[in-house]
C-alpha cells in the first residue's frame, strides 16, 4: 500500500529574543541561515520573535520583508529575557500557528505545543566558565540543559561539539543532529583601500597579521600578544590586527604588549565596518585563530573565502572545519605559534598552497547546505521521530 508524501514545513518560528547588533557568530548565524532557509524552501512562513533591538538589527536586511519580525513587551523586559525563551516563546509559536520552533541561542522553551529545536553551539562556558560572568554562568547551568532535554532536536555545529554537549548537558547524542555552518559573512562590502587602512591604524608598510576574534578568555588572544617579540625579530616590521568590540580584557593586553616591548606593533582596533574587516582581509598575509575552544570556527571558513593562508589552534573544532587548509599548532605554545606564523610569512609557495587548500575546503561548507540539513532537523522534529 502506498503512502502519501508527507506534507513540508509551513510555518517556522524563531526565537531570537537575544538578537542584536555586533554579536559576531550568533547574529552572523541567523542574519545567514534566515535568507538561505527561504531560498531553499520558498513559500515557507517564518516568524522570528524579537526584542526592539532585534527588529532594529534585522528589519535592514533585503529579505528583512520577506519574514515576520514579532516583537512582543515581554520579551524586552530587563532581565527577563531567559526566562522569557522558556515560557513565553513557546506560547507565541502556539499561538501564531508555527510548526516548529527553532531556538538559536541555547534556551528554548521547557513546554511548548510546538516542536522545539535548540542550537547550542558548544558548552565553552561550562568546560571554561571564566568567559563569562558568573551570574551568566549559573543562570546557564540551569536553562540550557532544561531547554536541551526539552526539545525534540538539538542542533550542534561539529562532531565535537556535539559530543561534548551530549556529556555535559546529559542528553543522548541521538538527540543531535550536526549541521555545519556556511562560511560566515560573505563579501558583500567594498573593501577599503588598504593605503588607507595602513595610515589608519598605523600600521606601517610590513605584513599584517589578520586575528578576528572576542577578547575573552577562550579565544587565547593572549598568546599572540607573547609570540610577537619573536616574530617581530624575525620580521621586524611585522604587526598584529585584532578587531572585535573592547573588553577589560583587552585593556589587560595591551598593557601586556606595553610590557613585552610590542605596543606598537599590536593594534585593537575595536569592531570595525564591513568594509573596514574586507580590506583587513584584503591586506592580511597571515590569519591567525588561537582558541582554547570553538563549537566551530566561522573566521577560518571567512578567510579561506578571501584567500588568507590560515594558523590555527590544533584545539577543540578547529581541526574539523579547517582540515588541510591551516597550519596548525598547540595552543599553549608559544614556540608553535611563533614557528607556524613564520613558516607562513616566510615562505610565500607554502602559503601560497594553503590559499589554494582553503578555497577548495570553504567550498565543503555553505549557507544552501546548512539550510537544507537545518530544514530535515524541523521535518524530524515535527514528525516527532
Amino acid at each position: 500500500m502506498s503512502t502519501a508524501p508527507q506534507r513540508q514545513l509551513e510555518h517556522l518560528a524563531v526565537n531570537a529574543v537575544f538578537l542584536q547588533q555586533r554579536m559576531g557568530g550568533l547574529e552572523t548565524y541567523v542574519r545567514q541561515l534566515l535568507p538561505a532557509l527561504l531560498e531553499r524552501r520558498p513559500g515557507l512562513r517564518i516568524s522570528v520573535f524579537v526584542t526592539p533591538a532585534g527588529h532594529d538589527a534585522l528589519v535592514t536586511e533585503q529579505w528583512g520583508r520577506e519574514v515576520e519580525l514579532v516583537p512582543h513587551r515581554l520579551l524586552a523586559v530587563p532581565h527577563t529575557k531567559a526566562i522569557a525563551e522558556l515560557t513565553v516563546v513557546g506560547r507565541l509559536a502556539a499561538a501564531r500557528g508555527a510548526e516548529v520552533l527553532h531556538s538559536v541561542a541555547m534556551i528554548g522553551p521547557v513546554r511548548s505545543h510546538v516542536p522545539s529545536v535548540v542550537t547550542v553551539a558548544d558548552v565553552t562556558w561550562l568546560r571554561q566558565p571564566e568567559t563569562v560572568p558568573t551570574v551568566t554562568r549559573l543562570l546557564w547551568k540551569t536553562l540550557v540543559p532544561l531547554s536541551a532535554r526539552h526539545a525534540r532536536r538539538v542542533v550542534a555545529c561539529t562532531e565535537v561539539a556535539a559530543a561534548e554537549i551530549a556529556d555535559d548537558l546529559a542528553i543522548a547524542r541521538s538527540q543531535i543532529d550536526v549541521v555545519p555552518l556556511g562560511p560566515g559573512t560573505l563579501p558583500t562590502a567594498a573593501p577599503r583601500p588598504e593605503s588607507e587602512l595602513r595610515a589608519r591604524f598605523g600600521l606601517g608598510d610590513g605584513p599584517i597579521l589578520l586575528a578576528v576574534s572576542a577578547l575573552s578568555a577562550h579565544k587565547n588572544v593572549e598568546i599572540l600578544v607573547e609570540a610577537m617579540p619573536a616574530l617581530r625579530q624575525a620580521f621586524p616590521d611585522v604587526v598584529l590586527v585584532v578587531p572585535g568590540n573592547p573588553t577589560q580584557r583587552g585593556v589587560g593586553l595591551a598593557e601586556r604588549a606595553r610590557d613585552l616591548g610590542v605596543s606598537e606593533a599590536i593594534v585593537f582596533p575595536g569592531w570595525v565596518e564591513a568594509g573596514d574587516l574586507e580590506g583587513l582581509y584584503g591586506a592580511a598575509a597571515c590569519f591567525v585563530l588561537p582558541s582554547f575552544r570553538e563549537g566551530f570556527g566561522m573566521p577560518l571558513l571567512e578567510a579561506m573565502v578571501r584567500g588568507v593562508p590560515i594558523a590555527c589552534s590544533n584545539a577543540s573544532a578547529l581541526p574539523e572545519v579547517g582540515g588541510d587548509a591551516a597550519l596548525y599548532f598547540a595552543p599553549d605554545r608559544p614556540a608553535e605559534v611563533v614557528g607556524a606564523i613564520s613558516r607562513i610569512l616566510g615562505d610565500p609557495k607554502f602559503a601560497a598552497e594553503l590559499v589554494e587548500r582553503g578555497r577548495r575546503r570553504q567550498l565543503l561548507f555553505t549557507w544552501s547546505r546548512a539550510a537544507e540539513e537545518t530544514l530535515a532537523v524541523y521535518e524530524h522534529a515535527r514528525v516527532g521521530a
